[in-house]
């Protein structure tokens, strides 16, 4: 039977608030902090980014353990951790005052914020009934997008009248006050059609994550479905480069980033729909095409409002993947062991966003011109997407 009304939007507002909380630990959102981080501790551009490096990858592996925990675990339980565990993490990088401590704060940020508040939204989205499943997903994952458009405001205005500390300590406090409290009101409205794992560990329909580690499709399809994040994070850790080498200074080149905002929020809705009606599977295998024409686009023309055409094709290959790739993993593989297939995914996805930036800087200071990065990023999206689309994406038993 479908969820019941309130419960089903319940479900969505407490995934909302989610994945809103989880902009703390988001890289758009530490990096406004970075002035004040190298002044205060003498650190150089690179240094900084090397302790960031450390806690996004070590809370990737944490994430993998962690993670799955969520198809074990009393969910209300499971998001009190999480909630008080961010605010912890922001209480940390108020109190941060070496190179070493800093790296724990990221850590803490990048595994209780990006990590484990997006995650337990999303799952919890995802586990409504089928029929509202791309829905409900998608718009749970718009607290992304919100978090993109407000979040940055705040920290701004309160790192310039409060100073960076001060500013961490009030984050905390909404942490616990506001995000804690209102997810544990919303919990208690909510109610599961698909069983955890604890309920039924003998689910013979369901596939456990080292069944899914096992299977060749998966190992297809990974590339194509982890490419954008890794090579759109590349291009924002790098968005002053690219900025200047089609003559524009930042701040006009970044104006369009607000384009990737509206385009994401209204591709996510549009996707939920449609994965509704048709699938997860069927819609995944447009995934990639708006995200190739944007790196062409500026790669090689020339056109007034560059920045906004470039973003808005970017934001809406993101808007596309947040429903559709949710959909995906449970229609190919059962909703009891989701939480861990997702923490699984969600950790390769971050060790390829660690990585994805250092490989970028380490072409553009060999002189490889961008030009090029843009062309060769296209052929790799184009030939992994052909992978994905030549790759059997119905259900199979794991058995």
């Amino acid at each position: 039977m479908p969820l019941p009304d309130k419960s089903l939007t319940a479900t969505v507002a407490f995934g909302f608030l989610m994945t809103l909380s989880s902009g703390f630990g988001q890289t758009f959102f530490i990096s406004l902090f970075n002035p004040q981080f190298r002044d205060a501790f003498a650190l150089s551009h690179g240094e900084i980014g090397g302790l960031y490096f450390v806690g996004t990858l070590l809370s990737a592996i944490a994430v993998i353990w962690l993670g799955k925990l969520i198809d074990q675990t009393n969910l209300r339980l499971y998001t009190a951790l999480v909630t008080v565990g961010l605010a912890i993490a922001c209480l940390t990088m108020s109190m941060v005052n070496s190179g070493a401590t800093l790296i724990l704060g990221f850590f803490m940020l990048r595994l209780f914020g990006q990590g484990l508040s997006g995650h337990t939204g999303i799952t919890t989205a995802s586990r409504v009934d089928a029929r509202y499943r791309g829905r409900s997903v998608s718009l749970s994952g718009l607290g992304f997008s919100t978090g993109e458009i407000i979040l940055p405001f705040t920290a701004i205005a309160l790192i310039s009248t409060l100073g960076w500390r001060q500013s961490w300590q009030i984050y905390a406090l909404v942490q616990i006050i506001v995000v804690a409290l209102i997810a544990q009101t919303l919990l208690s409205k909510v109610e599961f059609t698909g069983k955890r794992s604890s309920d039924n560990k003998l689910d013979p329909y369901s596939w456990n994550r080292w069944q899914v580690m096992r299977d060749r499709r998966f190992w297809k399809i990974a590339p194509a479905l982890f490419s954008p994040p890794i090579i759109s994070t590349a291009l924002f850790f790098h968005q002053e480069s690219l900025a200047s080498s089609k003559g524009y200074i930042l701040s006009h080149w970044a104006t369009g980033i607000a384009a990737y905002s509206v385009a994401a929020v209204l591709a996510s809705l549009v996707t939920g729909l449609l994965v509704d009606r048709y699938s997860g599977a069927k819609v995944i295998r447009l995934y990639l095409l708006p995200f190739v024409v944007a790196v062409i686009v500026a790669a090689y023309l020339k056109i007034p409002g560059l920045p906004f055409v470039y973003y808005a094709l970017i934001g809406a290959t993101v808007g596309i993947g947040t429903p559709s790739v949710s959909a995906l993993w449970l229609e190919l593989y059962g909703v009891s062991h989701i939480g861990g297939i997702r923490a699984l995914t969600h950790a390769c996805m971050v060790f390829g966003t660690a990585l994805g930036p250092a490989v970028f800087g380490y072409l553009l200071d060999a002189g490889v011109y961008w030009n090029t990065l843009l062309t060769g990023s296209a052929v790799w999206m184009v030939v992994v997407s052909i992978l994905l689309n030549t790759t059997n994406l119905t259900y199979k038993s794991p058995h």
